[in-house]
């Protein structure tokens, strides 16, 4: 991973075999970043990608081994118990002549070339809080 940053703007570039989630959760702790939003392309392998069932309050995940296009790639960083967590939604182009996309909550991917981040922070700290109704940590904006 190389990084840049000025004026609460980061450019991390991921390199080739890197985990996407834990390399940029690395490079939070890291920086002392506790909130931010995120957005990136680049191309990705062995990612997996699901989506959250509220009525049995569960994610469904699919590993996709094939090679991927970063189509979309956004997400934030809050505190979960004092430490950053990383939520990334993703939009992966097939990288063959079907160019089909699938998307969804990225749990996990591993960088296939290069993936560009531009994260932006913001000056306060917010924090995921569970929501028992709804079975997730949500961002508590106050």
């Amino acid at each position: 991973m190389k990084s840049v940053s000025e004026n609460g703007h980061h450019l991390i570039v991921l390199e080739r075999g890197e985990e996407v989630i834990g390399t940029l959760t690395e490079y939070c702790e890291r920086s002392h970043l506790t909130h931010a939003f995120f957005q990136g392309l680049g191309a990705v392998e062995e990612a997996e990608v699901g989506f959250y069932r509220l009525n049995s309050k569960s994610y469904d995940f699919k590993i996709l081994p094939e090679t991927y296009e970063v189509a979309s790639l956004l997400g934030n960083i809050a505190l979960v118990e004092g430490k950053p967590f990383v939520h990334a939604h993703v939009v992966l182009s097939r990288a063959d002549d079907s160019l089909s996309c699938v998307g969804g909550h990225l749990k996990k991917a591993r960088v296939a070339v290069t993936l560009e981040i531009h994260l932006t922070t913001l000056a306060v700290s917010v924090e995921r809080k569970l929501d028992d109704a709804i079975g997730l940590r949500l961002i508590d904006a106050r």
